[in-house]
């Protein structure tokens, strides 16, 4: 007699969906915005549209009513890296909006700019400028 096949244990894809839905619909909203992040980078879809540059200068950055200080490690046109305490890194999360303020790195004026929070390592920030900023000589 042949023997019957059962399905696998693994769940179905609609099963799953259901699962994470219902998770999802559970988190505040800081924490669904941070997966988001989390999720769009590591399916490629927040693709990184300027060059980055090595930059080593003192930024100031507020989050909030919080005001800290960092080193830049990288600049685009669009965005910074921006190296983070560890006390910093455990009260933002992707999402939430900064004001940084630096030197820039051609012409040494002062830049005061807002963006937003959309990754976080275990040694800083990466953040999106709401505008860009011109990185060649003006």
């Amino acid at each position: 007699m042949a023997r019957a096949t059962t399905p696998q244990t693994t769940e179905s894809i609609s099963a799953i969906t259901a699962k994470l839905f219902g998770l999802i619909l559970r988190m505040p909203v800081e924490e669904r915005r941070s997966l988001l992040s989390e999720l769009e980078a590591k399916a490629g879809a927040k693709k990184r549209q300027e060059t980055r540059e090595d930059y080593f200068m003192v930024v100031q950055y507020a989050v909030g009513d919080k005001l800290s200080s960092g080193y830049i490690k990288n600049i685009s046109s669009g965005g910074i890296f921006v190296e983070t305490p560890s006390d910093i890194l455990k009260e933002v999360t992707c999402g939430n909006r900064i004001t940084l303020t630096f030197s820039h790195p051609t012409t040494k004026k002062n830049v005061k700019i807002n963006g937003e929070i959309v990754r976080i390592e275990d040694s800083g920030i990466g953040i999106n400028f709401d505008g860009k900023i011109p990185l060649a000589e003006e």
